[in-house]
């Protein structure tokens, strides 16, 4: 059993499977691990080749669907259909079976219709220019771990919870915290996925800071920004390959801040398995100036 749909760049969303009153999937191609590309050098004196690199080539997913409905409701079925696959755009097709639910981006390819066939059947081309299915959920890792510290009925401090008449003065130590923020050096992002993949660091600036390390803990790499962050700012890194920027939102306004990242920075790629990443700030400040967030999908090869 599974279930695959199509989003457009609009937004819209049409499920393909389950809806066999107008559309039926009658095969789907290119879910398989995609192939990769060996690079070799051959060399006069040594047998056979010597292995140069590797990457994996683009996906190409192509579907075959079935139109149903007879007269001009196949044609209306059919039309609907180029809506959700104009050639040359964006696309992002959903893959759900009883293991894995995940998407992939894409842009159209080719739509091929048999518009004069009794049994009319649409073969729908997509390239997929990053080869991995991503896990439908995004994973967050936050190096501040928030503490709950009340449940509801609400209450102004002790003295307002035993006596409503009493006005609390929540400025005192008489009020009682919504939550506490523990901040560890150290958070634990552990990658589930078939392959080594990018992540975006999302930080945000809760008092003016001057200085940004942050380190992989166990391989020693690091990515440093120095620059003059007012509170309020948020800091998006993304690391991802082909993706790699850094953004600075300062009121309201984007912009690219490359220019803050200093010399020997790495874009860091979560291994398989355990990684674990700290961070340090300029001298004098406090680890609660900052809150960092770690989010990342599970990619895979196949599905």
């Amino acid at each position: 059993m599974y279930v695959a749909k199509i989003e457009n760049k609009r937004g819209n969303i049409l499920t393909l499977t389950q809806n066999e009153t107008a559309y039926q999937i009658v095969r789907i191609d290119g879910l398989n691990p995609p192939n990769a590309q060996i690079n070799t050098l051959t060399m006069a004196s040594i047998d056979g080749a010597r292995f140069n690199s590797s990457k994996l080539l683009t996906r190409e997913i192509v579907l075959t669907i079935q139109l149903n409905g007879g007269g001009t409701i196949v044609e209306e079925n059919r039309q609907k259909l180029y809506r959700y696959f104009p050639t040359k755009e964006w696309c992002k097709f959903y893959y759900k079976n009883n293991h894995r639910d995940v998407f992939i981006e894409a842009y159209v390819e080719s739509v091929e219709v048999s518009p004069f066939d009794n049994a009319q059947q649409m073969q729908v081309a997509i390239l997929c220019c990053e080869p991995y299915f991503k896990g439908i959920e995004m994973i967050v890792d936050d190096i501040s771990k928030r503490i709950p510290c009340f449940e509801f009925p609400f209450a102004f401090g002790s003295n307002g919870a035993t006596n409503p008449g009493v006005i609390s003065d929540l400025s005192t130590d008489d009020a009682i915290p919504f939550s506490e923020i523990q901040v560890d050096r150290v958070t634990h992002v552990y990658n589930d996925s078939e392959s080594e993949c990018g992540m975006i660091i999302d930080t945000y600036i809760l008092h003016p800071i001057t200085k940004l390390n942050i380190q992989n803990t166990e391989t020693g790499e690091f990515l440093e920004l120095d620059y003059e962050f007012l509170e309020g700012d948020e800091v998006i890194i993304n690391t991802n390959l082909g993706q790699k920027s850094i953004t600075l939102i300062r009121n309201g306004i984007s912009s690219n801040l490359f220019i803050a990242l200093v010399k020997g920075s790495t874009f860091f790629q979560l291994a398989l398995g355990d990684n674990f990443f700290g961070f340090t700030l300029n001298e004098g400040a406090d680890d609660g100036y900052v809150s960092i967030l770690f989010k990342h999908y599970t990619v895979y090869r196949g599905v």
